[in-house]
């Protein structure tokens, strides 16, 4: 049942994806707006107007939201549910100049657990990125961020029996060029990236030690484009990245050090005021430092799209097929127990957004996502799904309200869970 629920899932994204292209082809040389969703769409009677200070706009906010969450600890057995408040300051501060482009932000996100204050949280962030200008199609790009945060109690990394919520940290800098002019298109992106992962108390006593899974990342990437016609674009895009583990041999684990590889090809359209999106397909492959890792290979395949089936209808899909990190560890097909080398990991996921009138927008997301862990038989089936509603109040108030649910079913015995949550919240804007 759940195959033939992925089988139609992704039939119906990837058909979405193929024939956009033919259903508007007649308008690929029409003038009209950005292609926009209808939640990202710009609503000059509702949107924050902001605050001048000189050629920059500062754009404060802060919601309160109630949750509840069925299963916080995201258990099969023995279910703990729980309400959680929760506040979200955060601001922008974004350039207004006639070209290239700066912009500061800073956000927080405050929980506290009605009846489990252990598993009470303050995550936070800040984030810098600008674009400079050289010519029409030309500019050099660039992005700083540090995130503070905390990992979901259903990853596959979190461990059961944690007295808490593991904390992280996530440092990100990248910097890129890009020169679109003419029919040929070239960028070419460098990015580094830090996870700091905090130790973290267990139940009954003891510390867990989560230095193994402190790791930098480094990745280059170089994308080539060649417009075939107007709207429709040929590429090709290559990347190459090195993962290094703090010390995770140091910690009686397996050398995790390796480097990443992929090439694609594809084709990318962008109908104005329409459609646009992308799908590619390729080769990638991840290579181990460890003897008892084996090399991580396959097919690559993605696409996206974003699709305004009307004036007041929006879809997105995304299809996408990766190797992710992992540092747990399940049995073989012999029974023994192996350290994983990564998960290979197929998300399937769709979007429908819908104005129902001017200031009352309505969503649905539903995704799937299969993963693969490799020398290992554990296979992970996640489901997702998601309702909510935005209620625009004015310019400086909305209300916000939403419904999910979370299903794992896994082959790691004891490891499946089930969650609902409801939420409904109010947000203030300047």
């Amino acid at each position: 049942m759940k195959n033939q629920k992925t089988m139609i899932l992704a039939t119906m994204l990837l058909g979405s994806t193929a024939l956009a292209p033919a259903a508007f082809a007649q308008d690929a040389a029409a003038e009209g707006d950005e292609v926009k969703s209808v939640y990202d769409r710009a609503r000059p009677d509702y949107d924050a107007p902001g605050i001048r200070s000189g050629s920059f706009l500062f754009y404060p906010a802060v919601g309160v939201e109630g949750k509840y969450n069925s299963n916080i600890y995201a258990q099969e057995s023995n279910v703990t549910d729980d309400f959680i408040a929760v506040v979200k300051p955060n601001f922008n501060l974004v350039s207004d100049w006639n070209s290239s482009y700066l912009a500061v932000s800073a956000k927080a996100d405050i929980g506290r657990y009605l009846d489990n204050g252990g598993e009470n949280y303050e995550d936070y962030g800040f984030a810098i990125n600008g674009r400079k200008d050289l010519s029409y199609g030309t500019d050099f790009h660039g992005n700083v961020a540090y995130d503070q945060k905390h990992e979901d109690r259903g990853s596959p990394d979190a461990v059961g029996n944690a007295a808490e919520q593991t904390q992280l940290s996530v440092m990100t800098a990248s910097v890129g060029f890009k020169r679109d002019v003419s029919i040929l298109s070239f960028a070419v992106d460098a990015e580094y990236v830090k996870r700091d992962f905090d130790d973290v108390a267990l139940n009954g006593g003891g510390v867990l030690n989560n230095d193994d899974r402190d790791r930098d990342r480094r990745k280059g990437t170089m994308r080539v484009g060649y417009e075939m016609a107007n709207g429709y674009e040929a590429f090709v895009r290559g990347s190459m990245d090195r993962i290094e583990y703090d010390n995770s041999k140091e910690d009686g684990g397996p050398q995790r050090n390796s480097d990443g590889y992929e090439a694609v090809a594809g084709a990318a359209f962008d109908f104005t005021g329409k459609a646009k999106g992308e799908f590619y397909v390729g080769y990638m492959k991840r290579a181990y430092d460890s003897d008892t890792l084996n090399n991580t290979d396959g097919i690559n395949f993605g696409a996206d799209l974003l699709w305004n089936a009307t004036g007041l209808t929006s879809f997105r899909g995304t299809l996408k097929r990766s190797i992710e990190e992992t540092t747990v560890g399940g049995n073989d097909s012999n029974g023994n127990f192996v350290n994983s080398s990564g998960i290979v990991a197929t998300l399937v996921s769709g979007r429908v957004e819908h104005e129902l009138r001017r200031n009352l927008l309505l969503n649905a997301d539903v995704s799937y996502t299969r993963q693969n862990f490799e020398l290992t038989t554990r296979e992970d089936e996640i489901w997702g799904a998601k309702l909510g509603l935005k209620y625009l109040v004015s310019r400086n108030f909305n209300v916000n309200a939403g419904y999910g649910y979370d299903y794992r079913g896994t082959t790691q015995q004891g490891q499946d869970y089930e969650r609902h949550s409801f939420m409904v919240g109010i947000k203030g804007q300047w």
